[in-house]
Parts: C-alpha cells; sequence; structure tokens
C-alpha cells in the first residue's frame, strides 16, 4: 500500500467529528490541564521565546496549545486539514476570547503552503504518530522552520514501560485487534473503525532524531511528557488521580524520557 494510499486513507478517517471529541473527552481534562500547563511552562523556559514571538502550532486540533500559548503572551499560526476541527477550534478561540491572538488556517502538514524559513518556532504535538508518511512531515516541519529556529515535537515512545507491557500482555492474552506494522520511525498500530482506519505509531525517538539531523536539526532537549497515559482506560476516579499524580512528580522531579510514554523534543535548526 503505498504512501499516499494510505495517508488519503487515515485522512478522511481524522475528518470524523466523533474521533475528535472522543480525544477531547480523553486528554482535555482537568486533571490534564495541570500537566500540560507544567509542560508548557518549562518548554517556554527552555525556548527563551521573546513575548512578540509567533508559533506555527502544525496540526492544531481544538486549539487547546495555541491557547495556552496565547494566553502566555505569544501570536499563534495554528494549522489543521479537518474542517470539522478548525470550526471547533474557531469556536473554542471566541469563546475564551482569544480569536485576536491566534489564527485559523487550513492546510496539510505533508505540503504546507508557506514559504521556506517562515516560522522562528514550530510546535507539533502527538501529530506525527497519526501520519504515514512521516518522513515527508519531518522534512516540512523543518522547511518552514527559520534557520536558527526551534522546533517542539511531543510523540509516545515505543520503548517505554507501558508500550512494553502492553504488547507483551496482549501477545500473551491474544487481545491485541489492531494491525502491527513495524517500521524504521516505530511500531504502527492501525485500527480499524466505523469512519475508516486510523494510524497510531508508537515513536523510535533515535530514528526521530537521525531524520530531524538529515534536516539540519539538532536536538537541543529531550525530556519525559507523561509518565503514562492508564488515566484513559481507567475508570476509577481515586486510579485516575493516582496515575495523574506520578506523571506530575515525574515530570517536575525526574523527566528521564527513556521509560517515559510521551518523550518531549526540542530541535534546533542550523542557522
Amino acid at each position: 500500500m503505498t504512501f499516499m494510499f494510505k495517508s488519503n486513507e487515515v485522512k478522511e478517517t481524522l475528518q470524523n467529528a466523533d474521533l475528535h471529541d472522543e480525544w477531547i473527552s480523553s486528554y482535555r481534562t482537568a486533571e490534564n490541564e495541570r500537566f500540560f500547563e507544567s509542560a508548557f511552562d518549562y518548554i517556554l523556559r527552555a525556548l527563551g521565546a521573546p513575548k512578540d514571538a509567533t508559533f506555527l502550532d502544525a496540526g492544531c486540533g481544538s486549539c487547546a496549545h495555541s491557547m495556552r500559548l496565547a494566553r502566555r503572551g505569544y501570536a499563534v499560526q495554528a494549522v489543521d486539514f479537518s474542517d470539522h476541527i478548525l470550526s471547533a477550534a474557531g469556536e473554542n478561540l471566541a469563546r475564551n476570547g482569544l480569536s485576536a491572538r491566534v489564527a485559523l488556517r487550513r492546510e496539510d502538514i505533508l505540503a504546507m503552503s508557506f514559504p521556506s524559513g517562515t516560522f522562528d518556532y514550530v510546535l507539533c504535538w502527538g501529530v506525527l504518530m497519526h501520519i504515514p508518511d512521516v518522513e515527508t512531515a519531518v522534512s516540512e516541519l523543518a522547511r518552514v522552520l527559520k534557520p536558527g529556529g526551534r522546533l517542539v515535537i511531543s510523540e509516545s515512545n515505543v520503548h517505554s514501560l507501558q508500550a512494553v507491557a502492553f504488547r507483551t500482555l496482549k501477545r500473551l492474552l491474544r487481545r491485541e485487534k489492531a494491525t502491527l506494522v513495524k517500521t524504521s520511525a516505530g511500531l504502527e498500530y492501525w485500527h480499524s473503525r466505523s469512519s475508516g482506519r486510523l494510524l497510531t505509531r508508537q515513536t523510535d525517538f533515535g530514528w526521530m532524531k537521525h531524520s530531524f539531523k538529515n534536516q539540519g536539526l539538532t536536538v537541543t532537549h529531550h525530556v519525559s511528557g507523561q509518565f503514562t497515559e492508564l488515566y484513559t482506560i481507567l475508570s476509577s476516579p481515586l486510579a485516575r488521580r493516582c496515575i495523574h499524580g506520578v506523571n506530575q512528580l515525574w515530570f517536575k522531579y525526574i523527566r528521564l524520557p527513556y521509560f517515559s510514554f510521551g518523550n518531549i523534543l526540542i530541535l534546533q535548526k542550523d542557522a
């Protein structure tokens, strides 16, 4: 199956409104907001971005992270290819009084219309995992970044304790429902949904660093995101609070990425 066919198939699935609503329900919770606020405080300290800087939020979704940046004084160009989610993002921005600081635009991360070297700062959070032709996406993110510019990436880690434990358990119990495809970029999980097939990739960060290096980007920071996302499958409020507590403590005091399910990379483009 060619990358173009796979990409078109995934794009059709990602246009589904129910899928985005499901993600918002799972990840845009009050407990998660506390983690994201801490994570963005750390990221922006590491970037040292001046308050008049403009960020590209590539794959902005409902604009939750765009709004985080806007509230901290930054201008944001937020892009996504899904008409549904851009409409929802516009309503979200208006509801929070941030429409003036965040510009929305329909773009395909595989072929963005921005001239090369447009942005000093680019954010791409949890997006590459859903893109079959991830090498083209990596190339595009590097292309629109100015020389000396900074890129922030967050993806899930194929070698994390959660990922390894789940793979082992599902194999022993024969409970894996997705089709698994091992690639140089990581392990791809292809899920069949009523709206079509969805790709979710657990990333090999050695591959990702090498791919960005080939595009002239050097890693300046590699830290953990959330240690685990078990809260998405637990029904007990107490258990979910405990998981969020572990994530907060791990990120605040340890930040080792190698065992963590979520990983954050900050990269700088060669001047």
